[in-house]
């Protein structure tokens, strides 16, 4: 099963050597963390999750490098498991691409079957599903980051809908399965914040999802996102990661929004990066 890139070209450029430069261009945006970090080849010695947001490069890209930057201080992960939410509608509830490969303009990932499996038998309500991942973005646009900074690794990409908050308790102790039994694994969750509002009212109701995220409070971000009526996209997909046991709490790298680039204050996305330790 091998899934080729579907927005390369308008997500990230479809050439190498472009998306390579797009790529450096984010780390060293104003927005970024200012500097490019070495290509890694020391392993990477303990789990870290990350949450990346996942817009055109040119929205979005900066922040994210925040939380790649910070990553690459700790080495390089064997395995990268990449939990994102599902915009199509298409495919199951919680889909897993349990086999073959992922290409982007950088070339191509392995998928870890043997971890899909631990996924499998330790989360009844997660299925392998291809349909769910097939024109899905938010989990593609990670992958060339995480070529250009680590070269060669496994991934297990993992898609899911907006669930019931007991279902992320469910998919936190899979993947907390996988923690357990891997020792070099870099989770990361990806999601947007508040979609096409001001950025006056973008950034407070930002700020409101991400004191919940700092405290490691899923209930309390799902309250909130409900009460204010936050369009933030990966709400199930970060519950997750803050249900999961084998991590602490996440720390805020970086907070922008689309307005920061396009200059237009009436129509902004927000987008943060995070990373958290084990716990």
């Amino acid at each position: 099963m091998k899934r080729a890139a579907v927005v390369a070209g308008s997500f990230y450029p479809s050439s190498a050597s472009r998306l390579k430069e797009s790529i450096e261009i984010c780390f060293k945006s104003s927005l970024g963390p200012g500097y490019i970090p070495s290509r890694l080849t020391e392993r990477l010695q303990k789990n870290l999750a990350i949450i990346v947001p996942h817009a055109g490069y040119i929205y979005s890209g900066p922040v994210a490098a925040h939380a790649y930057a910070e990553a690459a201080k700790f080495g390089k992960p064997e395995l990268v498991v990449l939990v994102g939410p599902n915009h199509t509608g298409f495919g199951a509830q919680i889909g897993l691409w349990a086999q073959g490969e992922w290409e982007t303009p950088l070339g191509s990932a392995e998928v870890d079957r043997e971890a899909g499996e631990i996924f499998l038998s330790s989360c009844d309500e997660a299925a392998e599903n291809y349909e769910a991942h097939i024109n899905e973005h938010s989990l593609e646009v990670q992958l060339p980051f995480l070529q250009h900074l680590f070269g060669e690794f496994r991934i297990l990409p993992i898609s899911i809908f907006p669930v019931l908050i007991k279902t992320c308790e469910k998919i936190a102790r899979g993947l907390d399965a996988i923690a357990s039994n891997r020792h070099s694994v870099l989770f990361v969750f990806s999601t947007d914040l508040n979609h096409y509002e001001s950025e006056e009212i973008t950034r407070r109701k930002d700020q409101m999802a991400i004191e919940k995220i700092i405290a490691k409070d899923p209930v309390g971000l799902y309250t909130v996102v409900a009460k204010e009526k936050i369009t933030m996209c990966g709400l199930s997909t970060i519950a997750t990661l803050l249900f999961m046991k084998h991590f602490g709490k996440p720390r805020l790298l970086s907070h922008a929004t689309s307005a920061d680039v396009t200059k237009d204050r009436t129509q902004a996305v927000g987008y943060a990066s995070f990373i958290c330790e084990p716990a």
